[in-house]
């Protein structure tokens, strides 16, 4: 019994280490980045492979009769299946897997407290970097931009807690706020920009006791889904009104071109919506394949069948995340919720959400959501 929980924990540590060697030399070390991006779907895969054989036994669960399980399983073989009927690229595979894997083994996983607090300093330390050396010229700005905003809301959850303890560490939260505010608006990055400024709204306006109502929650959930849908509709037909008015301190316009992509996509996809329209088309209406909606992209690359049994897996484990909130669960495990939603939300412009670069940030959120027994101070 031994041996196997030390060759559990040793696994385990070989899968971190992976994410957190990947994600830092990705955001420090630009040339890394560039050669590395058509390969991070299968980096990041690999390391969550290892998770999922490590601490999830398949046949257990199938005799549990687990939903979710049932569903992630489900949604990788008919996404495999319909990508060989359609004759698509192949690499979109791993973007899905990823994504539903990412979810799925935030319950699942079991980390000891060093590994956790390894990967809460980790986190932490990489926003100082990003805090001290901007570098988003070194990339697209809206990459770099949202890089910056993701990694402080992982390094938030340490941020916090030590503030928790003392309060003049209050101070670091404030000037940490207003660099990162000032590096998103100096980039003019839209989508970072959201984020942040809805992860700021969730987390400090909305009240702890309206976070506990069952309709409130699951509402919100319910919206960060299904809502970045209609946001694609509602978008087009606001565009097709050819009023095109300019954002303040972003110097762009609101209707900047997505209503075209999305148009586009709609045409492909309304001729095989059952198996989707896969990946690696040439668009007419922009120089890559990019969708810039990550679950319009899961409906339109993979299909209804595929949609409907992904958004199953992301109910029932946001659901699980509300009930444990609704249970007493503290400040930080609410912090971590209104980051996730917050990058559903700026997802709604954009692929952030399913994106291999940024999913060590959304497994490390969603996994501090659900471990158990977390002091609220250190």
């Amino acid at each position: 019994m031994w041996e196997n929980s030390k060759r559990a924990e040793v696994v385990n540590w070989a899968a971190l280490i992976i994410r957190m060697v990947f994600y830092a030399c990705t955001w420090t070390f630009p040339g890394f980045y560039h050669i590395t991006e058509v390969y991070n779907t299968l980096i990041i895969f690999v390391a969550l492979a290892l998770l999922f054989f490590n601490n999830v036994n398949p046949i257990k669960k199938l005799k549990e009769k687990d939903l979710s399980f049932y569903a992630l399983a489900l949604a990788l073989v008919v996404a495999a299946v319909n990508l060989f009927i359609i004759d698509s690229n192949k690499g979109c595979f791993l973007i899905l897997a990823d994504f539903l894997m990412v979810f799925y083994l935030s319950k699942e996983i079991k980390l000891t407290e060093l590994q956790v607090k390894t990967l809460e300093v980790f986190f932490l330390v990489m926003f100082v970097s990003w805090f001290v050396y901007d570098r988003t010229f070194s990339f697209n700005a809206n990459t770099g931009a949202t890089a910056t905003v993701f990694t402080m809301l992982a390094g938030y959850v340490l941020l916090n807690r030590l503030c928790s303890a003392k309060e003049i560490y209050g101070f670091f939260i404030v000037i940490s706020l207003i660099r990162t505010t000032n590096l998103v608006l100096w980039h003019l990055a839209r989508g970072a920009f959201i984020a942040l400024a809805v992860f700021l709204v969730l987390f400090y306006l909305v009240p702890k006791k309206l976070w506990q109502n069952k309709v409130f929650f699951r509402g919100l959930t319910l919206f960060s889904i299904f809502g970045s849908l209609l946001f694609v509709l509602a978008y087009v037909l606001l565009a097709a009104t050819g009023i095109n008015p300019r954002m303040p301190f972003f110097y762009k316009n609101v209707f900047s071109g997505r209503e075209q992509i999305w148009m586009e996509v709609w045409e492909i996809f309304a001729g095989q919506p059952l198996t989707g329209i896969g990946s690696g088309r040439a668009l007419r209406s922009f120089f890559e394949y990019n969708i810039h909606n990550a679950m319009y992209d899961i409906l339109a690359v993979h299909g209804i069948i595929v949609f409907a049994l992904a958004v199953t897996v992301l109910i029932i484990r946001l659901f699980e995340a509300g009930k444990l909130i609704r249970e007493g669960a503290g400040t930080e495990k609410i912090l971590c919720m209104a980051a996730v939603f917050a990058i559903f939300i700026e997802s709604f412009i954009d692929m952030d959400l399913m994106w291999a670069d940024y999913s060590p940030v959304l497994l490390f959120l969603l996994y501090e959501i659900f471990r158990p027994g977390r002091p609220e101070k250190l």
